[in-house]
């Protein structure tokens, strides 16, 4: 076992590169994007469009509240890996009538005459944790299933240094004994539970607030706390 203080050496030097690739995913992102003098043909969109026939229904506006709040299209390099890419949709999120569900979080959001539209129900996520979503009850003439050819019309702006910069910093991730501290760290946090992040928090702040107290009364237990 490496002496401690290497480990919090090296903990604090993840750290530092952790926070500069943060960075540099934000620089990134805002470089934008170039249009495109001439659409490049980039496979098919297997999507969900809403047909004329919505002006028929007195609860149009309710329809197409609900409509803008599902995933609407799925792309595929070909028709048949758009369609597995719906497939995939129908067993984790569940597609009911050829219609996307919708999480409780964006069922909350509609309007009473929107949210009289859906039903709830209950299923086992990848977990095997009971969630709820909705099945939404579109009418079957207001919307259709069809394939569009998709085409890419933007291309990413790059800039060479932060992208050289960004392969230096997973390199220096990946060197010996900074890799096995960065992914137990990861793992550590990725499977931590919101409740206990935060009694990780608490715990964090009662242990700093002992700092002010001597040693020796902390050690003969003349100090009384506990986590809120």
């Amino acid at each position: 076992m490496k002496p401690k203080h290497i480990k919090e050496q090296r903990q604090k030097a993840i750290r530092i590169i952790r926070k500069r690739q943060r960075e540099i995913y934000q620089k990134i992102k805002e470089l934008g994007y170039i249009k495109l003098k001439e659409p490049i043909r980039h496979g098919w969109f297997k999507e969900i469009v809403i047909t004329e026939n919505v002006e028929r229904y007195k609860n149009k506006a309710a329809i197409l509240e609900l409509y803008d709040c599902i995933e609407k299209s799925f792309w595929g390099r070909t028709k048949e890996k758009a369609d597995k890419q719906w497939f995939h949709k129908i067993s984790k999120h569940l597609i009911y009538k050829e219609f996307p569900t919708i999480s409780k979080k964006q069922f909350n959001r509609l309007t009473y005459k929107a949210q009289a539209m859906c039903t709830v129900f209950s299923f086992r996520n990848e977990n095997k944790k009971i969630k709820k979503r909705f099945y939404i009850r579109i009418p079957k003439g207001a919307y259709k299933i069809k394939y569009t050819r998709a085409y890419i019309t933007h291309s990413k702006r790059i800039d060479p240094q932060l992208e050289s910069e960004l392969d230096l910093l997973e390199q220096q991730l990946y060197k010996s004994g900074y890799y096995e501290i960065w992914q137990e760290s990861y793992w550590r946090n990725y499977w931590r539970t919101p409740e206990e992040h935060k009694q990780k928090f608490q715990v964090t702040k009662q242990l700093n607030a002992l700092k002010k107290y001597p040693l020796q009364d902390i050690i003969n237990d003349n100090i009384s706390w506990e986590i809120n």
